[in-house]
């Protein structure tokens, strides 16, 4: 299998990191396109023009300003649309586990997550699903309402931003919440004043 993936990710990488110091490690293994650097988060970014070197330096271990770093293919961005959906309504007792296997009889899973809260650790509720093909997240939109650990769970397709529209309301109907890194509907209701 050819590998096609040009762009790496390097965790580990030292706060004096810079953008000069990467060009010209990587560029031992082949032409590199981009280069981004987060030194305070840790990471770092490498696009390589051809997708066979950034396979080659995957193969090395990396040490940079004299500390191993560990270097990996980053995931490209797929439209993942049409294939995520939401479950909402579920038991706060329901493990991963559980919610996986229940959404893999429909078809095979990219990913499945139940969304917790930070603090406490606790389900919050809800969670979502994304399947390799369309066909698989169809399957399971036919029907509203799923039985899951006998309550009923509510499943939806997923909404990508740019098919939102806006509400007229000069703010869209959504908002992006960066710790689960989803976006999430905002309904705008009037409040009533007592005069």
């Amino acid at each position: 299998m050819e590998f096609t993936n040009p762009k790496l990710v390097i965790n580990g990488i030292s706060t004096e990191m810079n953008e000069m110091i990467l060009r010209r490690h990587f560029s031992a293994y082949g032409e590199v396109k981009h280069v981004v650097v987060y030194a305070k988060k840790s990471i770092a970014f490498v696009t390589f023009v051809d997708p066979s070197k950034a396979q080659i330096s995957l193969q090395q271990q990396h040490i940079i300003l004299g500390r191993k770093v560990k270097v990996r293919p980053a995931k490209p961005k797929v439209e993942i649309g049409k294939r995520k959906i939401f479950v909402g309504g579920l038991p706060r007792s329901i493990t991963d586990e559980e919610f996986k296997g229940y959404f893999e009889k429909f078809g095979s899973i990219v990913d499945a997550v139940v969304i917790h809260d930070k603090e406490t650790k606790r389900s919050r509720g809800f969670g979502f699903v994304t399947y390799e093909a369309e066909e698989s997240a169809n399957l399971v939109l036919r029907t509203n309402f799923h039985l899951l650990n006998n309550k009923r769970v509510e499943v939806k397709k997923v909404t990508p931003r740019k098919e939102m529209v806006p509400t007229g309301f000069g703010f869209p109907p959504y908002y992006y919440d960066p710790y689960y890194q989803t976006y999430f509907y905002v309904f705008w209701v009037p409040i009533p004043r007592f005069y």
